[in-house]
């Protein structure tokens, strides 16, 4: 997809430990950057199997060492 909604293309968003968010990659959400299901409806109109990339952060803890 295109991002013809002229949306920034880069974002950065702190996301609390625990929550899991839904990032847009079709560039068509209406509540870009985040997800909103827009994608389900192009996938069946140009055959793009694009759906979003899921984020969920975890406590710094248990984060994995490089190389782990």
């Amino acid at each position: 997809m295109i991002n013809t909604q002229n949306h920034p293309r880069r974002h950065e968003e702190k996301i609390p430990a625990g929550k899991r968010v839904a990032f847009c990659r079709c560039w068509q959400s209406a509540a870009f950057p985040h997800c909103d299901g827009t994608h389900r409806k192009l996938s069946d109109q140009t055959g793009d199997a694009l759906g979003p990339v899921v984020v969920t952060a975890v406590p710094a803890a248990e984060e994995e060492k490089p190389g782990e």
